[in-house]
């Protein structure tokens, strides 16, 4: 039983030496092997972008030995000396480039690390690459939320989200960037939200060919209980009156409820409502009293309980 297992270990180990001899001779043949080499583009003009996106890579043939394939196949990452170099110093707005031929013609701009024995053959794909320059433009732009806030009963959002920064810069072609009016945050839904919450959210980027500055901005969101509570002494208002009559609107003042969030009302005055009547829409000699159109800040919920709910408009015209 021990000889056949010795036997077995020696019939392995002559396999292994028999491969190795036969992996080294033939790593020495030469093969032609169509593989994938970095594109990279350089001497774009100062000011200038691309309209569109350039391929990472192209598709190219090479020849060489069956070891530098290797090498090549398993190390390609740790080479910097392996790309194929497009010169654009000379393109102002676009250029068709013929990649075969330009690297053909160019045999320089295929770089292939010169510890490998490799000799560039063709471009198998794209065989061409139309490179389309704008001018760099960069703004700022508003930040959209893309945050649904979701209260416990008995609490409201106050007001919009906020950011800090409010806005971001955003740069790349004018043409892509003059259509971009703002930008929005990732999404995200945050359930029983009973005080104030904030946060980091990323920025959608919204096209592969411009560049943002904040990446994220941090997020906040204003809940506050639901409260009540009575305005009185708000001002009437009367609009588009003739100046030639005089006209008295019956009380000057008036009183509501107004339903928020509590620190909302709680700072609410009758500064920031406005209880406005239309004379030239509104006024009939046959009528009596009129009901007035309120307006309240968007932050509050909602009035109710106008007192009085019915206004008198007295004229009186001028005697010459």
């Amino acid at each position: 039983m021990l000889n056949n297992s010795n036997q077995i270990k020696r019939l392995l180990y002559s396999f292994v030496i028999a491969f190795v001899f036969w992996f080294f001779i033939k790593s020495e043949d030469t093969y032609s092997v169509t593989t994938n080499i970095p594109l990279v583009a350089r001497n774009l003009q100062e000011q200038k972008t691309y309209k569109e996106e350039v391929p990472e890579s192209i598709l190219v043939t090479l020849k060489g030995s069956g070891r530098a394939f290797i090498w090549l196949r398993f190390f390609d990452s740790f080479y910097e000396d392996y790309k194929a170099v497009l010169d654009l110093s000379q393109i102002a707005d676009e250029y068709n480039f013929e990649l075969d031929q330009y690297y053909k013609n160019n045999p320089e701009k295929i770089v292939l690390p010169s510890s490998l024995d490799l000799e560039f053959v063709e471009v198998i794909s794209p065989r061409n690459i139309k490179i389309n320059l704008d001018k760099y433009l960069v703004k700022k732009v508003p930040i959209r939320s893309q945050v649904t806030a979701l209260t416990e009963p008995g609490y409201v959002q106050v007001g919009d989200q906020t950011f800090t920064p409010d806005s971001i810069s955003i740069g790349g072609p004018k043409e892509v960037v003059d259509t971009i009016t703002f930008v929005n945050t990732e999404r995200d839904t945050l359930e029983g939200l009973i005080a104030p919450s904030e946060g980091e959210l990323f920025i959608i980027n919204p096209n592969k060919l411009v560049n943002f500055d904040p990446k994220k901005v941090q997020g906040y969101i204003d809940i506050q209980p639901i409260s009540e509570t009575i305005v009185t002494g708000i001002p009437m208002k009367l609009i588009n009156k003739p100046n030639d009559i005089n006209v008295f609107v019956n009380p000057a003042t008036v009183s509501l409820t107004i339903v928020g969030g509590l620190n909302e009302i709680a700072n609410t005055t009758s500064d920031d409502i406005e209880v406005v009547i239309n004379f030239q829409k509104s006024w009939r000699p046959d009528k009596q009293f009129y009901s007035p159109k309120i307006s309240i800040p968007n932050t509050v919920m909602e009035w109710k309980d106008l007192s009085p709910n019915n206004l008198e408009i007295l004229v009186i015209k001028e005697i010459n």
